[in-house]
């Protein structure tokens, strides 16, 4: 359909002048507007089977546009496109109907390709939109092209309530993405249940997920519901799923296919009303193919598959979690704490295999060290430099600034060792270690800094 009208709608004529030259190239017949109410106008006519939208155009965005567009033309193709998307902005058009949501920069090439498939599809009616609550999506961060194409699946996900299988390394927010889903899904308002897959012991798998009935075992002298119970019309998040144990992963799958399961001693099976998600840092595949995740349960999971990229791959992001982060910890700790042009920079180059999750804990700790004013580059360095292996038994005493950082953070965790070990970026067994050491360093008569100051 090479005389097929595309409307292109940006406030920067540089990015509708270079898309409409290289679509008219291609032999579409293009349209350029520049500014929002000429744009709403325009597109209520219903005369552009096409329409590509920037975002943000001036008070007029391009949700706007979409909306204006699908009431001129149902079926309408709207394409959006934009440099900073968000989970919200991404669910909304995504819900909204549009067809598809790119980041710049991209390659016109690419564009195309979306072009033509807007062709193909724009006399097919729009799927029905929902009606959730678009303002409370979760708290994922971040507008690098990477993160807009996961929230992209995130909505779609959240349209189905097939399983889906989330990829990514530890600490790149794999729950955060699993709760969005939740949150906009058919079952939000009903439960969402994590289950930690690598704290369960082998043997208790079924009556942990399963539940039991009285008299199942010595000691069972009461009915104990499960986790299906407990999420019943909701959803169930297995975190690490690649730590189920092998006998009781033929029980999962049949709890996928059938749709039921059976508590510990009944004889009678329930039927069952939960959605999966899981999510692993793990290569499944290869598991399968090393006998060590059986392949039918492998294929029935990843029906829907979301990859959650590495800090390291969206180093884009960094400035904005890093204020999202410092904005949490300074209103919890109730301190002024502010981080100089230097130490963003010093932030964004580091390697943070950790991901997300050491980003936020180490913001933590500076915040918990209550350096006064604003931190440099300088005063980050002994906070990434804490060591995190389990044999510090043998290494020299900690440096003033670490000791200070420990207790510190002990005390504004009300003591709580695991919640301190958890913000310092540490295994609490590594936290039980150091104190100890600070307790022989107090008995040496070892100065130890007042955190009065």
């Amino acid at each position: 359909m090479k005389d097929t009208r595309i409307l292109v709608i940006d406030d920067d004529e540089s990015i509708t002048t270079t898309v409409s030259k290289y679509l008219a190239a291609a032999g579409y017949r293009v349209a350029v507007i520049n500014d929002g109410e000429g744009a709403l106008a325009e597109v209520r006519k219903g005369e552009y089977p096409v329409i590509i939208s920037d975002l943000y155009i001036d008070r007029v965005t391009g949700l706007d546009v979409l909306r204006a567009a699908t009431a001129g033309n149902p079926n309408a193709a709207v394409i959006i496109m934009t440099a900073r998307g968000s989970v919200r902005t991404t669910v909304e058009a995504e819900l909204g109907g549009a067809f598809e949501y790119i980041a710049k920069p991209f390659e016109m090439r690419d564009l195309l390709k979306v072009v033509k498939r807007a062709e193909t599809s724009a006399g097919e009616a729009p799927a029905e939109g929902a009606s959730e609550d678009l303002e409370q999506f979760g708290n994922m961060i971040g507008f690098s092209p990477a993160m807009v194409g996961v929230y992209r699946l995130v909505a779609r996900s959240a349209k189905s309530d097939d399983t889906v299988l989330i990829i990514g390394e530890t600490g790149v927010g794999k729950e955060l993405v699993a709760r969005a889903i939740h949150d906009h899904s058919g079952r939000a308002e009903r439960a969402f249940v994590a289950v930690d897959s690598g704290a369960i012991p082998g043997t208790l798998w079924e009556s942990e997920i399963f539940g039991s009935v009285r008299g199942a075992f010595t000691g069972a002298d009461r009915d104990r519901p499960g986790v299906a119970d407990s999420a019943r019309g909701g959803t169930i998040f297995f975190d690490e799923i690649g730590e189920i144990p092998l006998d009781f992963q033929a029980k999962l799958l049949r709890f996928l296919q059938e749709k039921e399961y059976r508590p510990v001693g009944s004889g009678a099976p329930r039927k069952a009303d939960v959605r999966v998600i899981a999510a692993t840092n793990r290569r499944l595949e290869q598991m399968v193919r090393d006998g060590k995740f059986r392949e039918d349960l492998f294929y029935r999971l990843n029906v829907l598959r979301i990859e959650v990229p590495p800090l390291r791959e969206r180093r884009q992001d960094i400035p904005f979690l890093v204020r999202r982060f410092l904005e949490q910890a300074t209103e919890a700790a109730r301190k002024r704490v502010t981080l100089a042009p230097d130490a963003l920079d010093f932030l964004e180059r580091q390697p943070w295999p950790g991901n997300v999750r050491q980003l936020q804990n180490t913001i933590q700790r500076v915040v918990a060290l209550g350096l006064p004013g604003t931190v440099s580059a300088e005063d980050l360095h002994p906070l990434l430099e804490t060591p995190e292996a389990g044999d510090e038994e043998e290494a020299s005493d900690l440096s003033e600034v670490e000791r200070r950082l420990i207790l510190r953070v002990l005390e504004q965790a009300g003591g709580n060792k695991t919640r301190a070990a958890e913000v310092l970026g540490i295994q609490r067994r590594t936290l039980y270690k150091k104190l100890a050491r600070i307790e022989r360093e107090r008995s040496g008569h070892i100065d130890v800094p007042d955190l009065s100051d």
